[in-house]
């Protein structure tokens, strides 16, 4: 479910100690007792709980990671609203992302979370740092890469960045389909600032493999990737930023 119209309200989440403004489905309940707040992860940048009733439901509280940026930032447009609409966006544009129900965001200016993502569970994934590291089928690496580059193509030729394009947040479900996960999505102004963003979305990618894709791997996928973006009016002049 992607909400065209959200709701503005407030509200105080039992795990926290703050107030929150909420945008969320009208029809939408969160349990009020903190005892059906199953805590997933806790992380040094954010905190992600799980509901079963009468909702089932994943949320993800951010904590600020630059100060005062982010505690400033948050009254404009906050980490979970901008994850909330950068799944719209990928979806828009064929690729698949999580059901999110909505973001909330805490109007106190030191408050420890600065916002929360609302979505549907997700379904069982691997994640591709895993299926790099530990498949050894070379066919379901070159589908994963190949499928990897067109949808990468899609996003910039779309004109979009993806601020955080890595291995770990593109999962590979059952049925070998990419979820894309953390999707804060940026419209950048000009081709030059499409292009750096590319450029810095593939030094990601390189990065976070940390050694699990060969040299002819990458050329693979490469060339995968500048076939692909040549479909694209936004996309064929990115072609040369893949070396």
């Amino acid at each position: 479910m992607h909400p065209t119209s959200l709701k503005p309200r407030w509200h105080r989440l039992p795990v926290t100690n703050s107030r929150w403004r909420l945008a969320l489905p009208p029809a939408f309940v969160l349990p009020a007792d903190a005892g059906q707040w199953q805590l997933l992860h806790s992380g040094p940048h954010s905190r992600i709980y799980r509901t079963d009733d009468p909702w089932p439901c994943v949320i993800k509280l951010a904590m600020p990671r630059s100060q005062p940026r982010d505690s400033i930032r948050k009254y404009l447009a906050c980490q979970g609203q901008r994850e909330f609409e950068g799944n719209r966006m990928l979806a828009a544009i064929g690729l698949q992302t999580p059901e999110v129900y909505g973001w909330g965001m805490t109007p106190a200016p030191l408050a420890r979370f600065e916002s929360a993502l609302f979505m549907r569970p997700l379904p069982a994934f691997t994640s591709s740092l895993m299926l790099i590291r530990h498949d050894t089928d070379a066919a379901h690496r070159q589908d994963f890469l190949r499928a990897l580059a067109e949808q990468l193509a899609r996003v910039h030729g779309h004109g979009y960045i993806h601020k955080d394009a890595h291995f770990d947040n593109l999962c590979v479900l059952e049925d070998a389909s990419i979820l894309w996960i953390d999707n804060d999505i940026r419209v950048p102004r000009t081709p030059a600032a499409l292009g750096t963003g590319l450029a810095k979305t593939l030094k990601l990618l390189e990065s976070t493999a940390r050694g699990a894709l060969s040299d002819a791997e990458w050329l693979f996928f490469r060339r995968w990737l500048r076939t692909y973006l040549a479909r694209w009016p936004q996309g064929e002049r990115l072609v040369h930023e893949i070396q």
